[in-house]
């Protein structure tokens, strides 16, 4: 039999605390799944948080900065402490608010007619949120598929093909590939074909009628807008953009998350109450 003296079952006591002590740390600053790296800012990072609802440091891409809605998925995403950085991809440099929170976006400019040229700016995305859209009006018919459909569809490539896991897509309410009309079936489309790239997690918002303070409006869009923020005031048919620009970031940031989730005009609207 071993004889073990005091001094030594004294020390081997002291060690077995010291190492039970050592894990509980990182159990507990990392829920027990990773080791934290620090950030020069002294924020960890890789941790995942421990209330069930959000994970933390996380790299997110937008898709149409430039447009209302994307505009405020971009104001949303520098203003929660759980993103690291975000990629704003568009066809022009934009001119964003002079604040510390946006030191944090990087710009990339693009040319969506040859966009499998810029695969590298779309790598290291965990979460990607397209608000991409112009109108029939404004582009004519085929711009407004080129727009909506192919840009957005091969835009969705790029990030499968770089491993992001998912992808929140805006689209409309009423999407429909069979429908006679042109903005719906265009919709529609464009959501199935974006499903079919199987994503880890895609969900897809449909909205109503999206209200903004946009400077270019057209008059009878001045008109519906104005009947809207009086006549709906509890949003069932109407919402403001930056409503549905909540309810998409607090959509990436559940920890359990369906493979397709479709979101539709009530849902968008409670999901953005319950933040």
């Amino acid at each position: 039999m071993v004889r073990i003296s005091p001094l030594a079952l004294v020390l081997l006591f002291f060690i077995a605390t010291t190492l039970c002590s050592v894990a509980e740390d990182i159990l507990e600053d990392c829920g027990g799944e990773q080791k934290s790296t620090m950030l020069e800012n002294g924020e960890s990072e890789g941790c995942k948080a421990t209330d069930g609802q959000k994970t933390v440091k996380k790299v997110a891409l937008v898709l149409g900065a430039s447009g209302e809605t994307g505009k405020e998925v971009l104001k949303q995403l520098v203003n929660r402490p759980e993103f690291s950085r975000i990629v704003s991809i568009g066809r022009k440099q934009l001119d964003l608010p002079n604040d510390p929170s946006y030191e944090r976006v990087e710009q990339k400019v693009v040319d969506f007619d040859n966009l499998e040229k810029y695969s590298a700016e779309f790598e290291g995305i965990d979460a990607a949120f397209c608000c991409l859209g112009t109108t029939r009006a404004k582009s004519g018919a085929e711009g407004f598929v080129k727009v909506d459909h192919d840009y957005v569809l091969q835009a969705a490539k790029l990030l499968k093909a770089n491993h992001c896991p998912e992808f929140h897509l805006l689209t409309s309410k009423g999407s429909n590939e069979n429908s006679w009309l042109l903005f719906p079936s265009t919709k529609g489309k464009v959501e199935n074909d974006v499903t079919a790239l199987d994503f880890d997690h895609l969900s897809i918002y449909r909205p109503g009628l999206l209200l903004c303070d946009r400077k270019d409006r057209r008059f009878f869009e001045n008109i519906l807008q104005s009947v809207a923020r009086y006549t709906d005031k509890s949003s069932w048919w109407s919402v403001p953009t930056d409503v549905v620009a909540s309810a998409m970031v607090i959509t990436s940031l559940k920890v359990e998350k369906e493979k397709v989730n479709i979101v539709e005009h009530d849902r968008i609207v409670t999901n953005a109450q319950n933040d």
